[in-house]
């Protein structure tokens, strides 16, 4: 998966609370040298979508994002870590929607916020 290929730790994976770190590489970066907004909303709807997959029966369950919103709101520099965190707002049912927050480890600085809307589709076998 593209999370290991960027690093990224999982420290914390619980039924409504995940949270996984991830060093900021060149590899991230847009031209003007700072985080690629792509890549925070990639780490936003991962970790939600990682969450949802991991305390669901995928033998019955097939969690899908169907809407991401992320709002960029400060730049992120290179080597800096960054923290995602993503907790549900809405939890239960068809539809979950999860909250992603993103913080800047160097200040605390949320730099992030992001919301995820999924369809829990039944599996057919």
């Amino acid at each position: 998966m593209l999370i290991d290929e960027l690093g990224t730790e999982i420290v914390v994976n619980e039924k409504d609370k995940l949270v996984m770190r991830t060093k900021v590489s060149e590899v991230m970066l847009q031209p003007h040298g700072i985080l690629h907004g792509g890549i925070a909303a990639y780490l936003a709807e991962t970790a939600a979508n990682l969450c949802v997959i991991d305390h669901t029966d995928p033998e019955t369950q097939m969690p899908v994002g169907v809407e991401l919103v992320s709002t960029h709101l400060l730049p992120v520099m290179p080597d800096d870590t960054i923290e995602t965190v993503a907790e549900p707002i809405r939890d239960g049912g068809r539809v979950r929607v999860w909250e992603v927050k993103q913080y800047r480890m160097s200040d605390g600085e949320m730099f992030n916020r992001s919301q995820l809307t999924m369809y829990v589709r039944k599996v057919h076998k």
